[in-house]
């Protein structure tokens, strides 16, 4: 079949890629350039959920209250990325558009400013963690035993938050040169890492002292700084088609204060998802723990389908940002053309693979046939709005990607909190369908996220954006 001999050469070309080798989103084919483009990032993805995994593994000989200790320091974890890494987000944006009308040394000069703006904003996020700590066990309920692990792991963990702030930043950095793979490449080589050092921390192999859980944060801290060193040097030295220049170095207010502007609405989306997502929770988890635990598989599946989706929809507003740089404004709709022509076809393929196989796959995490029944009704109702969900993805993403920012916050949010969330309750409360209704408003609220966002991009007024 030709097409699926293009996308396996697609996959060799992008592996065989160096550190400094870019896609031409200015000019290349634009379906070529667009999967050589996202499909390093979607490893990247997968390479981050595999690089979660693994200190759940090795604390899982630790016990239970190891594992929920982990879990709840993750949540903190989440909110406080969340609320920073839009700062990088709003970098992005900016440098995407300096590479696009070809000025470098201002892509140079952004990348330079924002990186050391985002080193002092990662100190004092670390600063209050640690003054936040000791009371984080109680803010988040946690019982004795939790809390114990939870404060041993943090300990050490937190020592990493500004390392993995900047690893975030200057891979959005690099990104938007047009450059996915470096960020993967480095994603790999710190996975590798803390897989390694791992054991020998927590369980005290060889030389080193058993550490515990304090081990465990210890190694995904040490990876995070191995990751953000690499970075950094490989900046400096212009091996990944942008480099810092510290020339007469002073802090541009106005240009971080642009940077913020961008970004914090990226925040804030990504924030909205998240609290989206922790209020259908509370609404499922009235209806047992069975449908609780069918909402969670369903979840974990949706996030794997979905990761090929942000990695279509994140390329997608780097090409924006070079293009509408380049002028270039009709690519930007040939892009967004191809990202839900290409993620139809494959949504479409995971949605009939996922109606056919959800069952065994819920049957591999429970014996319970009342969960696997809720799992199979799950998927059998939300796979339908995998493409509707691909198609509002680019949409807001060139949005976003032109400067337009609050635009796409607006969008995201209103179609989650202010209208799949509601129709979440209403229709799991005040109908028959029970939790069958949360399922069926998340198709819908999918479905109206897809359309409001094709209704704004053809609108064209978030081409006056500036950047």
């Amino acid at each position: 079949m030709p097409h699926d001999e293009t996308f396996i050469n697609d996959v060799r070309h992008s592996g065989a890629m160096n550190m400094k080798s870019t896609v031409n989103l200015t000019s290349d084919p634009v379906d070529r350039s667009l999967r050589l483009f996202a499909i390093p990032m979607a490893f990247s993805f997968l390479i981050n959920m595999i690089y979660s995994l693994i200190d759940r593994y090795y604390v899982s000989r630790l016990g239970d209250a190891a594992i929920a200790a982990i879990g709840s320091t993750d949540q903190v974890a989440f909110f406080v990325f969340t609320l920073a890494s839009g700062f990088g987000v709003g970098t992005g944006i900016i440098v995407s558009r300096r590479v696009g009308e070809g000025n470098h040394d201002e892509a140079g000069r952004t990348a330079t400013q924002a990186t050391v703006g985002m080193a002092l904003i990662a100190l004092m996020i670390t600063i209050l963690l640690y003054i936040a700590m000791p009371g984080i066990p109680g803010l988040m309920r946690m019982n004795t035993e939790v809390g114990t692990y939870a404060l041993s792991y943090m300990s050490m963990l937190f020592i990493g938050v500004a390392a993995n702030l900047l690893n975030f930043q200057t891979f959005s950095i690099v990104r938007s040169t047009g450059n996915p793979v470096f960020p993967m490449v480095v994603l790999i080589f710190t996975t590798i890492f803390n897989a390694v050092i791992a054991p020998f921390l927590i369980f005290g192999i060889g030389p080193f002292p058993e550490m515990g859980m304090a081990g465990a944060g210890l190694a995904t801290a040490s990876a995070q700084i191995f990751g953000c060193c690499v970075t950094m040097w490989a900046i400096a030295t212009g091996k990944t088609g942008v480099r810092f220049n510290f020339t007469k170095f002073r802090l541009d207010f106005g240009l971080l204060g642009r940077i913020a502007e961008k970004g914090f609405p990226a925040s804030l989306q990504m924030l909205s998802v998240g609290i989206n997502r922790m209020f259908i929770f509370m609404i499922v988890g009235g209806f047992g723990t069975s449908v609780t635990a069918a909402y969670t598989l369903g979840l974990n599946v949706d996030m794997l389908v979905f990761m090929c989706v942000f990695a279509v929809g994140m390329s997608i507003e780097v090409a924006t940002g070079q293009n509408l740089g380049a002028g270039k404004i009709e690519r930007i709709f040939a892009y967004h053309r191809s990202g839900m022509r290409q993620l139809t076809i494959l949504m479409a393929l995971l949605a009939v693979g996922i109606w056919v196989g959800g069952s065994w796959f819920a049957g591999l995490y429970s014996k319970n046939p009342t969960t696997i029944s809720e799992a199979t009704s799950y998927f059998h109702t939300t796979v339908f709005g995998y493409i509707f969900f691909a198609i509002g993805v680019v949409s807001v993403r060139v949005i976003s990607g032109a400067g337009a920012s609050f635009t796409s916050m607006a969008i995201t949010a209103g179609c989650l909190l202010g209208l799949q969330l509601p129709l979440a309750y209403v229709l799991s409360h005040a109908t028959p369908l029970a939790q069958h209704g949360v399922w069926l408003a998340i198709v819908i609220g999918y479905a109206i996220f897809a359309v409001v966002g094709l209704v704004v991009l053809r609108g064209r007024r978030w081409l006056k954006a500036k950047a």
